[in-house]
C-alpha cells in the first residue's frame, strides 16, 4: 500500500479531498496534516511515497483563528519544499491550490509563476500543480492523470 501525505488546512476543501482519494484511490493510505509543523513531524516518522500540499498553511496546529493556530503563511507550502530538500527526502510533491495568485513583497504572484520558480528551486520533489476549485470538477480530471499514472 502507497502512503500518501495530505496537507490541508481548510476543512471543506480537505473534505473534497479526502472524499475524492478514499473512493477513487483505495490503494493509498492517506495521512493528513492541517499545519506546516504537523507535516513535518509526519514526514519526520513517516516515509511518504507521496505528497498532495496546499500551498497557503498556518505554521501550528490548533484553533479555528489565525492566532490561535498559527501565523497563516500565504507560501506556507513552499517552506515545506524547503524542509524535504534541506533533508534530502526524495517524496515527490503536487500542490493542490486553490489560489490563482498569491500576495508577495512587492507585487502578486500568479499560479504559472509560483510554478516556474518550484521547478527552478525544488526540481528533487516538485512535480506541479493542480487548481482546485469547489465549483469544477477540473481538478479530479487532473489529479486523476497523476495518480493513475504514480507507481510506488
Amino acid at each position: 500500500m502507497c502512503r500518501l501525505l495530505l496537507v490541508e488546512d481548510d476543512e471543506p476543501k480537505l473534505n473534497q479531498l479526502l472524499s475524492f482519494l478514499e473512493t477513487q484511490f483505495p490503494q493509498f493510505q492517506i495521512s493528513v496534516a492541517r499545519s506546516l509543523n504537523a507535516a513535518c513531524r509526519l514526514i519526520d516518522s513517516i516515509g511518504f511515497a507521496l505528497i498532495l500540499l496546499d500551498m497557503s498553511l498556518p505554521t501550528f496546529d490548533g484553533g479555528k483563528t489565525v492566532g490561535a493556530s498559527g501565523r497563516q503563511q500565504t507560501l506556507g507550502g513552499r517552506d515545506l519544499l524547503r524542509y524535504l530538500w534541506e533533508l534530502e527526502i526524495p517524496s515527490p510533491v503536487h500542490v493542490v491550490t486553490g489560489f490563482k495568485d498569491f500576495p508577495g513583497d512587492v507585487s502578486a504572484i500568479l499560479l504559472d509563476e509560483l510554478h516556474q520558480e518550484l521547478c527552478a528551486d525544488f526540481p528533487e520533489n516538485y512535480r506541479g500543480h493542480v487548481y482546485f476549485s469547489h465549483n469544477s470538477d477540473h481538478w479530479k480530471i487532473e489529479l486523476t492523470a497523476i495518480l493513475k499514472g504514480f507507481e510506488c
